[in-house]
């Protein structure tokens, strides 16, 4: 009797409450969106295939994006699915890199963090299959201070040459990497962001490319040296670079 009692009030205090049992579970698909959709021929046989890109919100209201992939449904209705690394509004390109005739899908989604930098995937569906281009890896750019204010640097495809930074002497004294008489306090290299831009252009051999933009820093990460600009082709299954450009942010600098 006793335990018919209990289970009528148990009853009764769910029904007032308005208990759902799928909210008590949690149900993850209210925040799943599909964040990009177009239509695109992928695979080479002619039939738009449908390209999206889906994520789940990371938390309400929020614009951060986790468990990113990207979805190609080919035309007999197969689906193939690439996950990506998390991250806010994920851009969705189509270009033929690999030169076989059949455009790649190319994708940019910004990471949200300081200095802009992102995340690029390249990847070709030719014969229904997934197959990871990559993406050019950063420029590998060198930079040191040496003493009376300059930074040395080196980046592939250019001539070495010295950056004259004389004209940030005072903060660079206050913050102690240098003493008053210009020499350095301790062996210092210049910070190197990754991609903060990777674009598409057209090769001059009239094919497609990427060029890609990285910030190099000085004493801390809003003390900006220089951008380096780099231009990359696509030969042979691999990335090739073929050309660079530096445009300094000093008001001095001297080649070697």
């Amino acid at each position: 009797m006793t335990g018919n009692i209990l289970k009528f009030f148990t009853i009764v205090l769910f029904v007032s409450i308005g208990y759902n049992p799928a909210a008590v579970q949690g149900n993850t698909k209210l925040d799943e969106q599909t964040v990009v959709i177009k239509k695109h021929d992928v695979t080479g046989d002619g039939k738009l295939d449908s390209v999206f890109i889906e994520g789940v919100l990371y938390e309400s209201q929020s614009l951060f994006l986790k468990e990113i992939k990207l979805v190609v449904k080919v035309a007999k209705g197969k689906k193939i699915n690439v996950p990506l690394d998390a991250g806010y509004e994920p851009k969705l390109e189509f270009v033929d890199f690999n030169r076989d005739g059949v455009d790649d899908v190319f994708i940019t989604i910004p990471t949200g963090s300081s200095g802009g930098i992102i995340n690029n995937y390249a990847y070709t569906f030719t014969g229904e299959k997934a197959v990871d281009l990559t993406v050019p890896p950063p420029v590998e750019i060198n930079g040191q201070f040496l003493d009376n204010y300059n930074v040395h640097m080196s980046i592939p495809l250019q001539k070495p040459f010295f950056l004259d930074v004389s004209d940030r002497k005072k903060d660079y004294e206050r913050i102690g990497l240098y003493q008053p008489n210009g020499r350095l306090n301790e062996p210092t290299e210049v910070m190197v962001d990754p991609y903060s831009l990777l674009k598409i252009i057209d090769s001059k051999d009239g094919g497609k490319g990427l060029r890609g933009s990285q910030r190099v820093s000085g004493a801390y990460h809003a003390d900006a040296l220089a951008d380096v600009y780099s231009e990359w082709e696509y030969h042979d299954g691999k990335w090739e670079l073929v050309g660079t450009i530096t445009k300094t942010h000093t008001e001095k600098n001297s080649k070697e």
